[in-house]
């Protein structure tokens, strides 16, 4: 895709987001929403907050497995490299601590960068379809809904569906060993889709699938607890609900932070379960808060310098496996630079 059409796509995101929200805060009583924020519980945006940490650590836990067994790096290590990636992403535009994350795998575990990316698309992939598990009962158990919100959970699980099926198909006629005379890019391909190779093991595929869905029930914790912070209440379908929309939102990259995408998502599900705007704005700015400060401030204090751009230059060697091709060295993030392109979330 071209810078050009790039720009283009953003800014339309954008003016859909700008729209969206004006659509929902156009009547809205602000006196109200600072009283919400004013009197919001302080014990549950605690555990919320605690929360959002335990997310990053089973998403730290899942790379491990996905890594596993060509590169060993430890779960700490992964951690501490997914808190800077978000507060990164959090940072700049675009998601820009993917790469900024792949980056860092290569020069200080001298993963290649193909196999890292490989990683990050298969776990986006395995993100989506352990969210749509724990959401799929919704329109069962949210009786009243719009017919297309059924509809919405159906098609965005028969996409997740059709891409692991055909990256499944795809990891599975590929090798790591490349043939003679194989030109770079198809090097670069092979070494991508064999970094998938977590998706013909069946025991790390499920051991991978089953920490994203305690990710996904911590992060619904996180949901119900900031509710309750703002004196919303509503059962537990409903959180599955708010949380599948509010990632729907943030998957197309538009602002840093994923500003005013997350609470467009978050004030059209609470519009759909009746709570009035007010509630559902606070409800939707608390949220976000807690999933970007801390982060912000965690990734500053143990990987400040990784997060602003300014760890040092890459390695020339080659990459751990000794494969030229996957030693595609990535530039490193300039200061006054998002560090790297987009790759996520989400959420999440």
């Amino acid at each position: 895709m071209n810078r050009r059409l790039k720009i283009v796509i953003r800014l339309v995101t954008i003016a859909v987001i700008v729209a969206a929200l004006w659509w929902f805060v156009r009547e809205m009583k602000f006196a109200a929403l600072g009283e919400a924020l004013r009197t919001a519980k302080v014990w549950p945006l605690v555990v919320a907050a605690i929360l959002n940490f335990v997310c990053l650590w089973g998403k730290a836990v899942c790379w491990r497995l996905m890594l596993a067994p060509r590169h060993q790096v430890s779960v700490l290590r992964l951690f501490r490299y997914t808190i800077a990636a978000f507060a990164a992403s959090a940072i700049a535009p675009a998601r820009a601590g993917e790469v900024l994350r792949v980056w860092t795998l290569k020069r200080r575990d001298g993963v290649p960068a193909a196999d890292t990316a490989a990683v990050a698309v298969g776990e986006k992939l395995l993100d989506g379809i352990s969210m749509l598990i724990i959401v799929a009962p919704v329109p069962w158990l949210l009786p009243g809904l719009p017919w297309w919100v059924a509809g919405g959970i159906a098609l965005v699980a028969a996409i997740a569906l059709g891409l692991f099926i055909g990256l499944f198909i795809a990891v599975g006629r590929v090798g790591a060993v490349g043939r003679v005379g194989e030109t770079k890019s198809r090097a670069l391909v092979r070494r991508f889709l064999a970094g998938m190779h977590v998706l013909r093991s069946p025991k790390r595929l499920f051991g991978a699938l089953g920490v994203l869905l305690l990710v996904w029930a911590a992060d619904l914790g996180e949901v119900m607890a900031v509710l309750y912070a703002v004196d919303i209440h509503l059962p537990i379908a409903a959180g599955l609900l708010i949380l599948f929309a509010l990632n729907l939102t943030i998957m197309v990259p538009s602002t840093p932070a994923q500003v005013g995408a997350l609470e467009a998502g978050a004030l059209a599900a609470l519009d759909l379960l009746h709570v009035n705007p007010e509630a559902a704005l606070a409800f939707a700015l608390l949220y976000h808060a807690l999933q970007v400060i801390p982060l912000i401030a965690a990734g500053l204090i143990f990987e400040l310098r990784l997060v602003l751009g300014r760890d040092g230059k890459p390695p020339p060697a080659t990459g751990a496996t000794g494969d030229p091709a996957a030693t595609d060295a990535l530039p490193p993030p300039a200061a006054a630079e998002p560090p790297g392109a987009s790759a996520t979330q989400t959420p999440p």
